[in-house]
């Protein structure tokens, strides 16, 4: 049996589909997505608050509960989510119809108060997916969840941010074969976010760099995306006043490594300065939505990206510019799966030593 076979098997014994659309099953209640008692993680599109749509990885939602049951319903037949009750993994779900369908998620709980986390564990292009409430039993409710760190870390990368088949074993998988093997709770932003007992935003696209895509497109950057609510649609625009961070995380580079080299594998001198160019220009529109945060730009293995990422923290700092500070990570031989992707301990490596470079630095200190 395959790994994508076992994992499948195990996601048949922790998920089960009830019924599709409204109202609810027999001795269940629906709760609305507007209830004020849940929370939402992540950039999310609220024009009709009756359904709440997503399409960045990472997103959550929490709430929690008294009572021994609870589900979602969801408007997704693609993705993978990690299931929390109580802060204690209970499993991966997956949604298996199209339209509204209603799913239990946690079942045969203590008839006590109880959280629950839903996180989006994988990344899909052009795709935009639906929330639309929880399910309860009808003498159970909701109630208010405790109050969120005060720390906030947005994670601004590529796939390697996005945690991209962390759990594969094969070293080529299709693309679509990636989806169950990819968790992004254990992918290093995931890491140091609970490290420094922060919120986290992640805000990242596989194959997208700085300045260009791992193909060399100059369309499919993060910079063009940074201000999408939805991550491959120009519309609507993301209010950044909805949720501002402390501390931004940025690693990229590893595409535009890619996609900027030339026939011999060298990267010409003028498209590397395009490369510090563009994220210096990126630095500036960080600060121009997020007053007085402070940026650590993390270099990867590759010596270009160091050599480049670290002429630009140090171009920056010389011009009175202090909010920004360098971190690197290194390869670990043997740690990468999935086309080059990191396993799951290779992202704790990584994060061990990016958590390395910012302690020092008390980017928190303000906010204690």
């Amino acid at each position: 049996m395959t790994d994508k076979s076992r994992f499948l098997s195990l996601l048949f014994l922790l998920s089960f589909v009830l019924c599709g659309g409204s109202p609810a099953i027999s001795g269940m209640k629906s709760i609305p997505p507007n209830h004020p008692f849940i929370r939402y993680s992540g950039r999310w599109e609220f024009s009709d608050s009756l359904h709440p749509r997503y399409s960045w990885p990472g997103v959550s939602i929490s709430a929690a509960f008294k009572g021994t049951k609870i589900g979602v319903r969801l408007d997704d037949h693609t993705n993978y989510y990690n299931v929390y009750i109580d802060g204690v993994s209970r499993g991966v779900f997956h949604p298996v119809k199209q339209g509204e369908t209603d799913y239990i998620v946690a079942d045969s709980l203590s008839d006590t108060c109880h959280t629950l986390t839903l996180s989006r564990r994988n990344i899909t292009f052009d795709e935009v997916y639906t929330f639309c409430g929880l399910i309860l039993n009808d003498v159970d409710s909701l109630v208010p969840l405790p109050p969120l760190p005060q720390r906030r870390i947005e994670f601004i990368g590529d796939s390697f941010t996005a945690a991209e088949s962390n759990e594969a074993k094969e070293q080529e998988l299709p693309w679509e074969a990636r989806f169950p093997l990819t968790n992004i709770d254990g992918g290093f932003a995931a890491v140091i976010a609970r490290h420094f007992g922060a919120e986290a935003h992640m805000t990242c696209r596989s194959g997208s760099g700085m300045v260009c895509d791992w193909q060399g497109n100059p369309e499919m950057t993060i910079p063009k995306r940074f201000d999408r609510t939805f991550m491959d649609a120009a519309l609507p625009k993301w209010d950044f006043a909805r949720w501002v961070p402390g501390v931004v995380v940025i690693c990229l580079g590893l595409n535009d490594y890619s996609g900027l080299r030339d026939g011999a594998g060298v990267v010409p001198r003028e498209k590397s300065a395009m490369f510090r160019d563009g994220y210096r220009r990126f630095l500036a529109t960080l600060r121009g939505v997020y007053p007085h945060v402070k940026i650590v730009a993390v270099a990867s293995f590759a010596e270009w990206i160091r050599l480049n990422v670290r002429q630009v923290v140090d171009s920056e700092r010389s011009e009175g510019r202090e909010d920004v500070f360098y971190a690197q990570y290194d390869r670990f031989e043997g740690g990468y799966v999935a086309n080059g992707h990191p396993t799951v301990a290779t992202h704790r490596k990584m994060a061990g030593q990016i958590i390395h470079a910012m302690e020092p630095l008390h980017l928190f200190s303000s906010e204690e």
